[in-house]
């Protein structure tokens, strides 16, 4: 919950941000997205590939650079052999920043190819009962583009994640990896 709290806090400053701002090169925007959750390595021995949907809110500081604050959840599955229910929802929590190129397509459309990077946690919450929630820390590479018309944008996403895995049996703590493959649309607020 602190994690979730935290997020939406920064939701909320990198939306105050955008608005408290008076130049015309900074913009708000609002990003809804669906995707999958790919494991991958290890991870991919206790958890199957489920469907993700999130939300970004990112502000534009200049035609190359945004400062960004996601959340998402995954409807997961666990492959874990002890679970009885192997239901588990994965909360997705972070902040980046995207740099990005800009070439005019024509006829009003733009291409946005990007890369990005970040850090925040995940938190892993199964649905037998007698385990409680555990979280840890996540940090990601991502790789994209936007194409843009106007004030609306189709984006492609690809994210790479290093993450703290914490075993529901044991408490062990391990480094895992996984990735995120969404398509979502962006909103450019004036």
């Amino acid at each position: 919950m602190k994690y979730r709290l935290v997020t939406v806090a920064a939701l909320l400053a990198v939306a105050s941000v955008a608005t408290a701002q008076k130049a015309s090169s900074v913009r708000l925007e609002f990003r809804p997205f669906a995707g999958m959750y790919v494991p991958v390595g290890s991870q991919a021995d206790d958890f199957k590939t489920a469907a993700t949907y999130g939300f970004q809110s990112a502000v534009e500081l200049n035609a190359n650079t945004h400062v960004l604050a996601s959340v998402g959840w995954t409807n997961g599955r666990s492959k874990i052999g002890a679970l009885t229910d192997d239901a588990a929802n994965l909360w997705h929590y972070d902040v980046g920043a995207e740099l990005n190129g800009l070439k005019e397509l024509g006829y009003g459309w733009l291409f946005r190819p990007f890369v990005g990077v970040g850090a925040g946690a995940r938190t892993y919450e199964y649905q037998q009962v007698g385990l409680s929630k555990s979280t840890c820390g996540a940090g990601y590479a991502a790789l994209g583009s936007e194409f843009q018309t106007g004030p609306v944008a189709l984006r492609l996403e690809s994210r790479g994640y290093l993450n703290c895995f914490k075993s529901p049996f044991t408490g062990r703590k391990l480094n895992r990896s996984d990735a995120m493959f969404s398509l979502g649309f962006a909103y450019h607020v004036n």
